[in-house]
């Protein structure tokens, strides 16, 4: 768990609830037109930005956010290091009894090992690499995008909000009765825009950039690994390499 995006989303959603509720009048800021116009308009307007497929797996990625499931980085070292140690003293063909090992650990890893084993070229293996990762990186990247539209939509219903708000304010000056929910629209929108774009999407739209940067950097080591095999190179030089990329510190053998 991401004790950061827990602790930090959490706190100023509490901060601000603790602060309507010393105020003493908790029911004012609830507003179910506000919801509607906000809530229901900012998801309908985002949604229209994007295949209904890349939207849902878009709003789902929330959960990255506080469940990343990243790989850890001394563990992935070591794993590829004894990949290399065994291909060194056991040849490239050795690795073919690991292979669902590969494909278990990530996709990307077993087509490219697969690739190896099958003694494609060092210039075919990293072409399919790229292609792969730009795969990878658009899908990604669409999550983040996903999130970054809400942060955007959010506060512009809210305005929108307001204006509708006004216009009934107008329309009623007459009659004071009616002043009251017109301005609770008014300013009720605005204020749930700001907060859900704020204590919501940007900040889950930057934390699913941050993870997204640091899978693929974890997923560069691959093609690394692979070069490091292909070249015979010492597993060592490979290790503080990758410890280097990664930025760890590991020990040597």
């Amino acid at each position: 768990m991401d004790l950061g995006t827990i602790i930090g989303l959490g706190g100023a959603w509490a901060l601000i609830i603790i602060s309507i509720v010393i105020g003493g009048s908790p029911g004012a800021f609830i507003n179910a037109p506000s919801m509607l116009i906000v809530i229901g308009g900012g998801f309908a307007a985002s949604l229209a930005a994007y295949p209904l497929k890349d939207f849902l797996n878009g709003v789902k990625a929330i959960v990255k956010a506080f469940k990343p499931n990243m790989p850890d980085p001394i563990e992935l070292i070591d794993f590829l290091v004894d990949v290399t140690k065994k291909a060194r003293k056991e040849g490239i063909l050795a690795l073919e009894a690991d292979i669902d090992k590969f494909y278990e650990k990530d996709k990307i890893l077993g087509n490219l090992m697969r690739m190896l084993i099958d003694g494609q070229s060092i210039e075919e293996i990293e072409a399919n690499y790229e292609s792969a990762i730009a795969q990878e990186d658009q899908k990604l990247s669409t999550e983040v995008s996903v999130w970054e539209s809400l942060g955007e939509l959010f506060p512009a219903l809210g305005m929108i909000g307001t204006l509708i708000g006004l216009i009934q304010m107008l329309q009623n000056l007459s009659d004071p009765a009616a002043l009251g929910p017109g301005m609770a629209v008014a300013m009720i929108t605005t204020l749930y825009g700001a907060i859900l774009a704020n204590l919501l999407c940007i900040p889950i739209a930057k934390k699913l950039k941050y993870y997204k940067d640091l899978l693929l950097l974890y997923k560069e080591t691959y093609i690394i690994t692979i070069k490091s095999i292909e070249k015979g190179l010492n597993p060592n030089s490979l290790q503080q390499q990758l410890a280097s990329l990664l930025g760890v510190e590991v020990s040597t053998d």
